[in-house]
């Protein structure tokens, strides 16, 4: 019995080989050679700044058509804005990218309490920015601490998504998200 079954398998078996070799899709998988394209640039257009109108539902002032408004600039590293926002625990918080006299790096500013105000943790930064481990916020400045309450940074924010300052040494500080 077992022999009848190996006997009507085979020929089945070589059967549906056959017909799934004549198949098209063992076919030759050789394409038509397309000859290649020119890619031209775009033409360069003029680009135009407007003000765009607050969110709905949002308390902000837009300024009156046609009249101008003054960029705020830092006279120095470090120096105040003169327009700076007014800073809260809430919009410091999170972790920011780090870049500290040219080199990368990160620090975590989260809310738990600790030394002068709230706990820092700079991860793989220069020597000077690593003895980091606590933060507050001033008015419009960002200030961090080592762990005796120096002062080791103060940095300034016009509008609380980027902050540039100086180390008490004079070291370039720049965050942002």
């Amino acid at each position: 019995m077992l022999f009848q079954k190996i006997s009507l398998a085979a020929p089945a078996a070589v059967a549906l080989a056959v017909t799934g070799c004549s198949s098209d899709r063992f076919a030759s998988n050789t394409a038509p050679v397309v000859p290649p394209v020119a890619i031209q640039a775009a033409p360069l257009g003029q680009v135009s700044q407007s003000t765009l109108p607050p969110p709905e539902g949002s308390q902000a002032e837009t300024p009156a058509i046609g009249s101008a408004q003054e960029p705020t600039q830092m006279e120095s590293p470090g120096a105040e804005l003169s327009s700076g926002i007014e800073l809260s625990p809430a919009s410091v918080a999170g972790v920011w990218k780090a870049s500290i006299g040219g080199m990368n790096c990160q620090i975590a500013t989260p809310q738990t309490k600790f030394g002068k105000g709230y706990r820092a943790g700079p991860l793989h930064c220069p020597a000077i920015f690593s003895r980091v481990n606590s933060w507050s916020v001033n008015g419009s400045q960002l200030v961090f601490y080592d762990n005796t309450g120096n002062r080791i940074a103060t940095l300034y924010s016009s509008d609380g998504l980027r902050f540039e300052g100086q180390t008490g040494s004079g070291m370039q500080v720049i965050l942002s998200r």
